[in-house]
């Protein structure tokens, strides 16, 4: 049940400030979201298998080969430090 406790809590939560008009707008609104989940639930689906995709079809991505790659000297060329043919970046994590 959509209550104005309900609206308020939901303001609070996402740090909203609406007039009474956009409240009264919203409580519509998530009402008829309720009734719609609540006929959702009445669907009879026993037996139904599931749709994992809409399109029956297999493959669709391209295989992940690479074309074509940079030497090492020519990737360290652009990084601003390395260390024995590796590139060097600053700790991020402390142990």
């Amino acid at each position: 049940m959509v209550t104005d406790e309900l609206i308020s809590h939901l303001m609070w939560l996402a740090r909203l400030e609406l007039t009474d008009e956009e409240k009264k707008r919203i409580a519509v609104d998530l009402r008829n979201i309720v009734e719609f989940i609540n006929k959702l639930f009445e669907v009879k689906v026993e037996g139904v298998e599931p749709l994992y995709h809409p399109l029956d079809k297999e493959g669709l991505l391209r295989d992940d080969i690479p074309k074509e790659h940079l030497r090492q000297e020519e990737v360290l060329v652009n990084v601003a430090a390395s260390e024995n043919g590796y590139v060097k970046a600053p700790r991020t994590v402390e142990e």
